[in-house]
């Protein structure tokens, strides 16, 4: 429908999870959006991670050998924006172990590393966090603090991570820490560290916005033993870890893009229901001009957003069998990014307008379709969107510096 890789098989794939999920996520979604009114998500819907995995719909790209699907990425974007659709909070789950926990694994691992974590993992015995940002180094990885000094076969880890999602309820961590600190991003090593291990602390759990049934919190390692075969790769792998995160975060870029669009998509289908229901003036809103040209606005948005992030995921797939160089999808993993959460925002805000002040309020009761969130929920989850796992201006930067290199100045 929207490019030769959505082929019969991958449309059916949606139609089949759109089914689930309408029948399945969506009646637990008021359950956690009113146990986690004041954002902190206290009461995490890990139910519904292990509904994911049973259903195993969690890092659907990666090998059967380890317990995937071995699907392509495009087929595990479209399970990320169907869910996405029904409430942003759910598709936090569906996305973030896989795209930034699983796939890293999976891409760097050893393969006793990939044996022992990634199973559980896409089963949804196990969830896993992606603990890079600190309160100082955010956009900017390399000023990061957190530091690992080697004794012996050991490393100690020391520092404080912040908003970091899902970090407390987390089974496992991707550790981002530097361990030859004068070689700046040079110098980041990459650790998976079991949660339980000793020194690791969660000294403070923060009030959202949006995504309110997930849990962000701080990360406090204070002389975290770790031994040499925690670093992600092996030891061939030390001081690479801003590739690591990097390719991390290709990946997780496509997926942030994938959630846009199923927030942008159930936007379009509660407006447009609602607009030709609601009667003002004897007629159906539907028919103002002021309310189909925002509708139509919405449907070129939705459509440039899904081409923009199946083109990413597709050469996603192609570097992750080989077919392409990894950096080939920076640029399109940062447009599709950019374009799909702004696009989002902009979906969320005009299906509040076209509501009025129902759209306003919280009560799914004003709602037309009751499988798919209210206009105000939609707008609090898109916010984040545009700020997590890169802001879009650190996009923007991206795609301005591969645009020079293809068409600046030759030296």
């Amino acid at each position: 429908m929207y490019a030769p890789y959505m082929t019969p098989e991958i449309e059916e794939h949606r139609a089949e999870v759109r089914r689930w999920a309408e029948t399945e996520l969506a009646p637990l979604r008021e359950k956690y959006e009113e146990a986690n009114l004041d954002g902190v998500g206290k009461s995490p819907p890990l139910e519904v991670y292990k509904k994911l995995g049973e259903k195993r719909l969690l890092a659907e790209h990666i090998s059967e050998k380890y317990g995937g699907k071995g699907k392509s990425f495009v087929w595990e974007i479209i399970t990320i924006e169907e869910v996405s659709r029904i409430c942003a909070s759910f598709c936090s789950l569906v996305d973030y172990t896989p795209t930034l926990v699983c796939n890293p694994i999976f891409v760097f691992g050893t393969e006793e590393q990939k044996k022992k974590y990634l199973p559980p993992l896409i089963r949804g015995e196990k969830t896993g966090s992606f603990a890079v940002t600190e309160s100082e180094a955010s956009s900017n990885v390399a000023a990061m603090e957190t530091l690992a000094k080697r004794e012996g076969d050991e490393y100690i880890i020391n520092g404080n991570k912040k908003f970091i999602t899902i970090g407390n309820i987390a089974d496992v961590l991707l550790v981002f820490a530097k361990t030859k600190p004068e070689a700046e991003a040079r110098g980041i090593t990459a650790f998976i560290v079991e949660a339980n291990t000793k020194g690791i602390s969660y000294p403070k759990q923060e009030r959202k916005l949006g995504l309110r049934a997930i849990p962000v919190s701080e990360i406090k390692f204070e002389n975290v033993k770790v031994s040499a075969d925690s670093i992600l790769g092996g030891l061939e792998q030390e001081n690479r870890g801003i590739y690591i995160a990097l390719n991390a975060l290709d990946h997780g870029r496509c997926g942030i893009a994938a959630q846009a669009v199923g927030i942008i998509q159930a936007a379009i289908e509660q407006s447009t229901r609602y607009a030709s229901e609601r009667v003002q003036f004897d007629k159906e809103i539907i028919n103002f001009e002021a309310v189909q040209w925002m509708i139509a606005d919405m449907a070129i948005k939705l459509d440039a957003a899904r081409l923009l992030t199946y083109r990413a995921a597709y050469l996603r797939d192609l570097a992750i069998k080989g077919g392409v160089d990894y950096r080939t999808v920076t640029v399109p993993a940062a447009m599709a990014k950019c374009y799909s959460t702004e696009a989002a925002t902009w979906a969320a805000h005009r299906a509040i307008q076209i509501f009025g002040g129902r759209g306003y309020m919280m009560d799914p009761e004003y709602v037309p379709i009751k499988e798919l969130p209210t206009p105000e929920k939609l707008y609090r989850d898109s916010r984040i969107t545009e700020i997590y796992e890169g802001t879009n201006e650190i996009q923007r930067m991206v795609i301005s510096s591969g645009i020079a290199r293809l068409y600046g100045k030759k030296k």
